[in-house]
């Protein structure tokens, strides 16, 4: 029996064919690389109005037998809720930590928040199209429960969560149920101009299904838009976030803008002062 022989490869051959293998697995695996995975849940100082709210853990089915684990933030001792804002959490975020945020809200305004598919003790694997529809069946499900109108909803990003925010404001928004308002803390303009500054990830670019194109979703919009800035941000650069607010505004938003001293890309949604400011942007009379 003759064994078949293969010529020797050229040198440049292996090291491309590996190449390639590298990018075939990554995307295949994007879905979980680009949200990441929760390895720990990072707390944040509570707000003044921590002993005036009640959370309850949550959970939500979605079609596949998938499971998606989130937290409810209810304020006691008053009327029941007239607001809801629906948090959407960035890259490696568990949300357990919400209800930190909750004590700087409103007294009538409810906190909701979903880990995404695959992250904490969500099931499933987690993509843009997934977690937009995700988003939007959490945000029925959460008016639904406290018996509220779209009119009523608010939605807040961080990061990538700027992306799924925006995403589902435009899709409620020419379903004709557009939302209160968004608020977007160290925006992006879309996933895919922040992964096209890495030259190991650009070659990818045209195999991304997720690129959370925020610019485009801005046409959809003319609700009220808070962006919050870290002072130093080497994740997404401050261009982005400013291309976006150009975008909402020549939509018709009205967008505030502030920008915090001392703060990074990651440390900015927990500062005490932008927690402060997102509650007192709830608080302004509609």
């Amino acid at each position: 029996m003759t064994v078949p022989t293969f010529p020797d490869a050229p040198d440049w051959a292996w090291p491309l064919f590996a190449w390639g293998l590298l990018m075939a697995s990554l995307a295949a695996l994007q879905g979980r690389l680009l949200f990441g995975r929760t390895w720990r849940i990072r707390r944040a100082a509570p707000g003044p109005a921590a002993a005036r709210r009640r959370r309850m853990p949550v959970w939500l089915a979605r079609p596949g037998g998938t499971l998606l684990q989130g937290w409810l933030t209810l304020p006691e001792g008053g009327p029941p809720p007239a607001r809801l804002l629906l948090w959407f959490g960035g890259r490696n975020e568990h949300v357990a930590w919400t209800p930190d945020l909750a004590g700087w809200l409103p007294d009538d305004c409810a906190l909701l928040a979903f880990n995404y598919r695959g992250l904490g003790g969500s099931g499933g694997w987690p993509g843009e199209a997934a977690c937009v529809a995700d988003a939007e069946a959490i945000a029925r499900w959460g008016l639904a429960r406290l018996g509220l109108p779209t009119a009523a909803l608010h939605l807040a990003g961080r990061s990538l969560g700027t992306g799924v925010a925006m995403q589902l404001a435009a899709r409620l928004a020419a379903a004709g149920t557009p939302v209160a308002g968004v608020a977007l803390i160290t925006p992006l303009k879309s996933l895919r101009a922040v992964l096209r500054r890495n030259p190991l990830i650009a070659p990818l670019m045209p195999l991304l299904r997720s690129p959370l194109d925020s610019l485009a979703a801005a046409r959809a919009l003319a609700c009220e838009v808070l962006v919050l800035l870290a002072e130093r941000d080497r994740q997404v650069p401050h261009a982005h976030s400013h291309a976006l607010v150009g975008a909402l505004q020549a939509a018709g938003c009205t967008v505030t803008v502030q920008q915090f001293a001392g703060t990074n890309h990651r440390s900015l949604a927990r500062t005490p002062a932008a927690m402060q400011t997102l509650g007192g942007w709830l608080a302004q009379p509609a």
